[in-house]
């Protein structure tokens, strides 16, 4: 019964960190949960894609709609740290310096500027989604599988949630997160499977290059 408990108390988990939803109890740390963060994806997914799957207005308001779902539900928990890498990392910066930029709440015209384009990508790219109901859940849980794989492969650059989801390396974590990925893809269908694999990837490989390269490993941001 324990076994099933734990389980149970890593979802909440889950759900506590990438949510607003209210769990009003004390459940585990982000990195013990983090074998459940592609199915919290998905959910998000689920519920965002709702008013493009099933639309009662044209397209374009149906994405922003689908888009302010997804915003409400998260808290722009990742738009926030967007926002604080944009600011932070640039060329010519001492890493102490980034380091302490990062730590700061206010956002700066970088961040600002960088938030406005991703939000503006994800509203456009939302809009012409052909299969958006399986797309969206796919991409949502795809996003946070890439978290994890970022973390398995990158070393942490200093202590905080960066460094808790670097050290999440149990053997169930990385396999269900490749179960994970497996069933998002088979939901986007194998042609563009393929494409989305190899996008995420590359992604992948770029971010821990750059990260390693600008701060020695990643951050919680």
């Amino acid at each position: 019964m324990s076994f099933f408990r734990d389980l149970a108390l890593r979802f909440l988990g889950a759900l506590q960190f990438l949510t607003l939803i209210p769990i009003h109890r004390s459940t585990v740390p982000p990195h013990r949960a983090a074998l459940f963060f592609p199915l919290v994806g998905a959910g998000i997914g689920l519920v965002s894609a709702l008013p493009l799957a099933y639309p009662v207005a044209p397209a374009g308001m149906c994405a922003a709609l689908s888009l302010a779902i997804q915003l409400a539900l998260t808290g722009m928990l990742h738009e926030d740290g967007l926002a604080d890498v944009a600011d932070a990392i640039r060329a010519g910066r001492t890493r102490e310096k980034m380091f302490e930029i990062l730590k700061d709440s206010r956002i700066g015209s970088f961040g600002a500027g960088a938030l406005c384009c991703a939000l503006l990508l994800r509203w456009q790219g939302m809009s012409y989604l052909p299969h958006p109901l399986s797309m969206i859940i796919a991409s949502e849980a795809l996003s946070r599988c890439a978290i994890l794989w970022l973390g398995f492969v990158t070393p942490a650059a200093r202590e905080g949630m960066g460094a808790w989801l670097c050290e999440s390396k149990d053997w169930p974590t990385r396999a269900l997160s490749v179960l994970w990925a497996a069933a998002a893809f088979s939901l986007a269908g194998w042609e563009r499977a393929l494409l989305l694999c190899f996008l995420l990837l590359g992604a992948l490989w770029l971010a821990r290059r750059y990260f390693i390269a600008r701060l020695g490993g990643v951050v919680g941001d």
